[in-house]
């Protein structure tokens, strides 16, 4: 594997901007690599992330228009692009986004008041932005969600969300929910982190559960094993959400959710 790089995704036409950003950076001596991202392809997110992964990116720099960034589907899969980038390195990988119509730098052009998987993707500007990604690229900051998240994707098996909990906890079941874009759940297992397991015994299993939070209906599976750091929740999904819900289910019943967008 390579010693680390800076991944440069260019959204619609911002070759001139993106060349400029490179050339910024290289005093830095950073390896710069990058890629065009190929608006409207199935699951673009996944030969993107096995390529990223493959130049070891520490540090992502999204250069887009404005209503680029925020399209839905776009978001949603550079949501995607990242859990499954973030679950082949093991490790959480920074984000930077640069905006060819910016608004103020620090901002985000899509928030709100729930957790959010580009959440801390920070928009910059100005003339110290490429000191901020230096500095990340070397000191990568743990995302601020309620439970760690991943993604696996294989052939034949299908694509599969990662839940397990913050190091030093435990969690008593799981409850993964999606809710948008006709997502489903179709299968869920329980096994080490990293990888999917081979059988799983499961615990007072659910399926096919219906909800309503924030607004929104979810279908969500759940089971009650104890899962601790070193263990994961896995779920097949069908589709690709707009929302997850997670959630814990002491003594068989749902504890409350966090809702996480996706797009």
């Amino acid at each position: 594997m390579a010693l680390g790089c800076v991944w440069i995704i260019g959204i619609g036409e911002v070759n001139g901007v993106a060349q400029t950003v490179a050339a910024q950076l290289k005093p830095y001596g950073l390896a710069i690599e990058g890629q065009k991202w190929p608006i409207g392809e199935k699951q673009a997110w996944l030969a993107s992330a096995d390529a990223a992964a493959a130049q070891a990116a520490h540090v992502v720099i999204v250069i887009a228009s404005k209503s680029d960034y925020d399209h839905s589907n776009t978001r949603r899969e550079l949501a995607f692009f990242r859990l499954a980038l973030q679950t082949q390195l093991g490790k959480p990988v920074a984000g930077f986004v640069i905006l060819t119509d910016a608004p103020e730098a620090g901002s985000n052009p899509t928030a709100n008041t729930q957790l959010s998987i580009l959440g801390d993707w920070e928009v910059i500007s100005g003339g110290n932005w490429a000191a901020k990604v230096v500095a990340r690229f070397h000191a990568p900051r743990q995302p601020k969600w309620p439970v760690k998240l991943g993604l696996i994707a294989r052939e034949k098996l299908g694509v599969w969300l990662t839940v397990s909990p913050l190091p030093n906890q435990s969690a008593k079941g799981c409850l993964v929910g999606v809710s948008g874009n006709e997502a489903d759940i179709s299968f869920h297992a329980v096994g080490p982190v990293g990888s999917l397991p081979e059988t799983s015994i499961n615990e007072y299993e659910l399926k096919g559960i219906e909800f309503e939070a924030g607004g929104q209906p979810f279908k969500a599976w759940a089971l009650q094993n104890t899962i601790g750091p070193e263990k994961a929740y896995y779920v097949r999904l069908e589709g690709e959400p707009s929302v997850i819900a997670v959630g814990q289910l002491p003594n068989g019943q749902v504890d409350g959710v966090d809702l996480i967008t996706v797009a």
